[in-house]
């Protein structure tokens, strides 16, 4: 009767290749054991690029009495910000804005999302009010960015090319404004804000509106239309966001 071989070790071109005997006699090589380097176990986690946070660079809040309805109360609000970054675009901009009576008494909150500021631009949020608040006088605002990336270099810009706001015969009002694109490619999704001025420059409220598509070379007309002209209202400023396609990692 054979006996059973012992379990022999060879050493096998800078591995350990272990053999085992069968019953029959035969050496039946078991797979390689392999050894794993510590510092192949080593993992690196790339932290995310954090820009400066957008500043708030104007606000205001304006009420007055509703033209139609007795007793009743109309107004606006807005809020500018700026991207201090030189070269970081602000995408997904989340804006809280909480409308406050002179004690400090929360009237109205209001949310607004802007796709992307780009680096060293300003955009801006805000709306017309026909909610029935009395005595706004101050806002608190919370301004949240989704992410900050680099644009693509050569990415080109939108801007507006006129901005006019004027009565209408029922009596509300509409801003009328065009946007021009010198941008390398389509953009989806772009932010318009129209800024409402008093002769002395103060913000009386903002409103804003989205353009679907915008294609390289084109100019795109649009307008905003308002329930009731605002009192006071001297100027009209235009400014123009960036859509989806702005927020490519160059």
């Amino acid at each position: 009767m054979r006996r059973r071989r012992p379990l022999v070790a060879v050493a096998l071109a800078g591995a350990l290749v272990v053999t085992a005997a069968c019953s029959d006699g035969i050496d039946v090589p078991l797979p390689p054991t392999t050894t794993i380097s510590p510092d192949l176990l080593t993992t690196t986690t790339v932290a995310p690029t954090v820009g400066e946070p957008l500043q708030v660079v104007e606000q205001g809040v304006v009420s007055f009495p509703d033209p139609y309805v007795r007793g009743q109360s109309l107004g606006g609000y807005g809020v500018v910000l700026q991207n201090p970054n030189a070269d970081l675009l602000a995408a997904g901009v989340h804006v809280t804005t909480r409308i406050l009576d002179a004690q400090g008494k929360q009237l109205l909150v209001d949310n607004a999302l802007l796709n992307g500021v780009m680096p060293g631009q300003r955009m801006a949020v805000g709306r017309t009010l026909v909610e029935p608040i009395v005595g706004p006088t101050q806002l608190d605002i919370q301004v949240e960015v989704g992410g900050w990336l680099t644009p693509a270099e050569g990415l080109g810009d939108l801007k507006a090319t006129e901005a006019l706001t004027e009565p209408e015969l029922n009596g509300g009002a509409v801003t009328h404004f065009a946007v021009q694109s010198n941008a390398q490619g389509d953009e989806d999704g772009v932010d318009v804000a129209a800024l409402y001025r008093a002769a002395d420059g103060h913000l009386l409220a903002v409103e804003t509106t989205s353009i679907d598509r915008l294609a390289p070379g084109e100019t795109v007309v649009g307008q905003i239309r308002l329930l009731a002209p605002i009192p006071g209202l001297a100027s009209t400023e235009v400014l123009v966001g960036r859509g989806f396609a702005a927020q490519t990692v160059g």
